[in-house]
């Protein structure tokens, strides 16, 4: 990577991305950070990308994560990172043999049909009460299967889908849900870095461009932090779901642009 060869705009668009994406993840436990990467990588390209924001989304998961470390349901959450790093070695051994714009369309139809068909059933059947699964209770097939999923896809482009069919039916209060992504995030973060390494994504010359971003992102995860802090339960539900059709529509049109 050429860092003088990176234009203002560029360096612009990948500061926004951090500053998004740091309102993402303290506010949302990460929902819709991951359209971060397709709008660097439409300014340059997907292992550029990955190459500039992953480095900063570690750093990212590390501040979070502390911020929220009282508020993971340890026995929970584990189970789901282990899943999703399985997911991450599996998504290392494909990434030269996976269609992206095929793997866009099919996660941004998933995001779409959550999003649906939550305000289908507000609007049809506003008398049905919502079900919250008990969180002892997880049927191991899904559990491995959807955060599986999701560890697999983040490596390419993103992996909220997923793990958002798995974890919303258990409606946890909107800080123990963000604890819980934050933290799956930010393990199976952690393990992408050495498989970057080794295939020449990351390199000393994209973490100098990295490391010049990361002054925007205590001012994301301040704003997120004041969101989550400040939205009642049954809002933060509309608005995670809000922001599930519009991740489904974007990747959905952006596919093959």
């Amino acid at each position: 990577m050429d860092i003088a060869g990176h234009s203002l705009l560029f360096m612009a668009v990948a500061a926004f991305a951090v500053f998004f994406v740091g309102i993402a993840k303290a506010g949302f436990g990460g929902m819709i950070g991951s359209l971060a990467m397709p709008l660097v990588a439409a300014f340059s390209d997907i292992a550029t990308a990955i190459s500039v924001l992953l480095p900063t989304y570690v750093i990212m998961d590390v501040t979070v994560a502390y911020i929220y470390r009282k508020s993971v349901p340890w026995s929970f959450m584990w189970p789901m990172a282990a899943a999703g790093v399985a997911g991450v070695v599996l998504g290392a051994f494909a990434f030269r043999f996976v269609n992206p714009p095929m793997l866009a369309i099919f996660l941004g139809t998933m995001s779409l049909f959550i999003g649906l068909r939550f305000f289908w059933q507000r609007r049809f059947k506003p008398d049905t009460p919502i079900a919250s699964q008990d969180p002892s209770d997880r049927k191991w097939p899904r559990l491995i299967g959807l955060n599986g999923a999701s560890g697999f896809t983040s490596f390419f482009l993103m992996g909220e889908a997923p793990i958002q069919v798995f974890i919303l039916p258990f409606r946890l209060a909107p800080q123990i849900y963000v604890a819980v992504l934050v933290w799956y995030f930010f393990i199976i973060n952690a393990i992408k870095i050495p498989i970057v390494i080794g295939m020449g994504i990351v390199t000393v010359e994209s973490l100098w461009v990295s490391a010049l971003l990361l002054p925007v992102m205590p001012f994301g995860i301040l704003v997120g932090k004041f969101i989550n802090n400040r939205i009642p339960k049954e809002p933060f539900y509309k608005v995670v779901h809000f922001l599930l059709i519009g991740l489904g529509v974007y990747l959905m049109a952006t596919a093959y642009t």
